[in-house]
C-alpha cells in the first residue's frame, strides 16, 4: 500500500528534522578542535557576561498605544494619491485624520481619573484611564461606569482627572 502524497511529504519533514548526534569518542574529536581552533577561542565569563537576551517576537516592540487595523471604504482616487507619495502612505493619512480630528475639536483625549471618597479626601475608591473630549465628560463616564458596574456608593464620590493627552498609564482599566 503506497503513502499518500500528504505523508510522505510529512515523513520527509520528520526525517529532516530529525538531529543525528554522534557518538561519544566523535563528539569529544570535535569539542577537542574546536577548543584547539586559534581564530575562534571559547569565550571567557566576562564576555559572556556582556552577552544580552534576544529581542523576543518580531517586527517592532510593543507600544502603549498601539493602532487598530480598519476596513474602511475609500474613494479609489483618494487612495491612490495617498500610496503614491510612497511609503509611509498609511502614517501620513493616519496624521492628516489626526490633524483634522484636533483642528475640529473632536479628538479624544486620555484622561487618568481617581474616584476619592467624598468624607475622606486620602481614599481612593477606583483609577482608571478614560477616553474623552473633555474635562467634564471624563468625569461623567467614570461616575456612569461605577453605576453600571453597581458601585453607586462609589459613583457618589469626588473624581479627579489629569488630562494625559495621548498618553496613559499602564495597567489601569481603560473607560470608553
Amino acid at each position: 500500500m503506497s503513502q499518500k502524497p500528504d505523508d510522505a511529504r510529512q515523513a520527509r519533514r520528520l526525517k529532516a528534522l530529525a538531529a543525528i548526534m554522534p557518538a561519544e569518542e566523535e563528539d569529544a574529536a570535535i569539542t577537542a578542535a574546536a577548543l584547539a581552533d586559534p581564530d575562534n577561542p571559547p569565550l571567557t565569563g566576562p564576555q559572556l557576561a556582556r552577552f544580552k537576551p534576544a529581542r523576543r517576537g518580531r517586527g517592532r516592540p510593543a507600544q502603549a498605544i498601539t493602532k487598530v487595523p480598519v476596513s474602511l471604504r475609500l474613494d479609489f482616487v483618494l487612495l491612490e494619491s495617498f500610496k503614491a507619495t510612497g511609503d509611509g502612505w498609511q502614517t501620513r493619512m493616519n496624521e492628516v485624520l489626526r490633524e483634522w480630528a484636533v483642528k475640529h475639536k473632536v479628538m479624544l483625549r486620555h484622561y487618568h481619573a481617581t474616584v476619592q471618597k467624598t468624607e475622606n479626601e486620602q481614599l481612593t475608591v477606583y483609577e482608571c484611564m478614560v477616553l474623552a473630549q473633555d474635562d467634564g465628560a471624563a468625569k461623567e463616564k467614570v461616575k456612569r461606569h461605577l453605576r453600571a458596574e453597581g458601585r453607586d456608593n462609589d459613583a457618589r464620590g469626588q473624581v479627579y482627572t489629569v488630562d494625559m493627552g495621548s498618553g496613559m498609564v499602564d495597567g489601569l482599566p481603560l473607560v470608553c
